[in-house]
């Protein structure tokens, strides 16, 4: 047994009684298998009625048909291509809108900050990052102050957002499944009574994230998916954006707005199907997790270079953030800094780069070896296509290319010296629940179905979780 300090820190546990394995509670109870991972169809109505909140595993299902990574590679393909398909011209009209207000003296102001890798997923101090719609993780309160004639975009609901468009702010909005929008169904948020995006904002981008947050979805733990999907989700539309505005600032409103936006999003399908490529590595990495975790008693360590930014929890980086006490993510993910001086024999450390070379990232894999750890990475396989000299792939035991090399971002736009918009963060935020669904499906095919949590926003996930980790705490896994 391991316990993790901060592990109900994010948290405000109110169950009262946290050790017994049932609790009355209003519960939404959808997550049947007749619903297919990664599909966007909505219910029309799902009413909460009154249920138990029940974190016991369930034992009697059919097998799925799918495993668990090509659940979540379908569905993650399938909202990637629906932003490419039909939202690029939302993208390009909510970019003019910003265009239109710095040409008349207002000022443009980005918060998405919804979900766990968005935090850091868009901070300034990234290569390729040009930092239009600034992104990086500010204390609470201190916001700029938005008056008439500025702009402003999100992926926050809300009813202060119709209070910034009576005082003459454009609001954009981007669907997200932390926050009601059209496709949510009664009861389904533990926030319920919260207007949809589409009610409070001048324009809404849909993201093509489905209702609900995992792209898994798992017979033994039907309540909820598995495998978030919205961080991903949020960053394509929010590059896609960067790329658009980019080009209209460059070319001084002459240039299009739908070109970029749109080559931004082939590229990272393109980089997406190339990663879908390497599945059955991550098969074979994912079954030695597993084997480490039931044998060793592994802990599962993330680890990734500091960014710019307020650290939440702890974190700084986009992939900790990420894969640390997150919604339908796995209970065993931890911050690797809480627990590197315990490190031993037969844990796992997952290390995620968008460098290739950086030197704290090294010096955790070479720590990682000297303890006979089992080091795992995603990252590019070098810069600009040189992987010469030192580079992080080469010290780890099982590493993974994000097929993102780029020493800055993967688009040319006019007016602008260097290329931006860089893809190393979706492409490894992909690899990285790739192989969480992998490894699930193992140990699950072995009896030993891993502890998730529930979102938080979603309804008696706060109960759920409060129920789930002490059995955690007690396995490990």
């Amino acid at each position: 047994m391991f316990m993790h300090a901060a592990l109900t820190q994010r948290k405000e546990i109110t169950v009262e009684d946290s050790k017994s394995k049932k609790i009355n509670r209003r519960r939404f109870l959808s997550g049947s298998a007749a619903l297919g991972a990664g599909a966007a169809a909505s219910l029309a109505m799902v009413p909460p009625g009154n249920a138990e909140v029940d974190v016991a595993f369930v034992t009697d299902f059919e097998k799925p048909v799918k495993p668990f990574i090509d659940q979540y590679y379908d569905g993650h393909m399938e909202i990637a291509q629906g932003t490419r398909d039909e939202s690029v011209g939302t993208i390009a009209k909510a970019m003019e809108k910003a265009y239109e207000c710095i040409q008349n003296g207002g000022k443009v102001h980005c918060r998405l900050q919804t979900g766990h890798f968005v935090m850091f997923a868009g901070s300034e101090d990234l290569k390729g990052q040009p930092n239009l719609l600034p992104n990086t993780r500010m204390p609470r309160g201190s916001s700029q102050e938005m008056k008439k004639g500025d702009f402003y975009i999100t992926n926050g609901g809300g009813g202060n957002l119709n209070q910034l468009r009576e005082s003459g702010v454009y609001v954009v909005g981007l669907t997200c499944n932390y926050s009601k929008f059209a496709k949510t169904p009664p009861g389904f948020l533990r926030s319920d009574d919260r207007p949809a995006i589409e009610d409070v904002c001048d324009l809404v981008i849909d993201t093509h994230v489905p209702f609900y947050n995992g792209l898994v979805n798992a017979p033994q733990i039907p309540g909820f998916r598995l495998c978030p999907s919205s961080g991903n989700a949020m960053m394509l539309v929010y590059w896609a954006c960067t790329a658009s505005f980019a080009n209209l600032i460059g070319t001084k409103g002459r240039g299009s707005s739908t070109t970029p936006a749109g080559n931004y999003l082939d590229l990272a399908i393109e980089r997406f199907r190339m990663i879908g490529t390497d599945r059955p590595k991550m098969d074979k990495v994912a079954e030695k997790w597993a084997d480490l975790v039931l044998d060793k008693k592994a802990r599962l360590l993330v680890y990734g270079r500091p960014q710019l930014g307020t650290a939440y929890d702890g974190c700084t980086n986009m992939f900790v953030n990420e894969a640390h006490i997150v919604a339908s993510g796995s209970m065993i993910a931890r911050q690797y800094d809480q627990f590197a001086d315990q490190l031993k024999e037969g844990d796992i450390v997952l290390i995620g780069s968008v460098d290739s070379n950086h030197p704290l990232e090294i010096k955790v894999a070479r720590h990682a070896k000297s303890a006979k750890a089992y080091s795992t990475a995603f990252t590019s396989y070098g810069i600009d296509g040189d992987s010469s000299g030192t580079q992080l792939f080469k010290e780890v035991d099982a590493a993974f290319n994000n097929y993102s090399d780029e020493s800055e971002g993967v688009l040319e736009i006019e007016g602008f010296d260097k290329k931006i918009c860089p893809l190393t963060g979706l492409t490894g935020n992909m690899i990285h629940w790739m192989l969480m669904a992998s490894w699930t499906d193992h140990m699950a095919s072995r009896g030993e179905m891993p502890y998730y949590y529930q979102g938080f926003h979603e309804r008696d996930g706060q109960a759920y979780d409060a129920l789930a980790e002490p059995l955690y705490e007690k396995r490990g896994y």
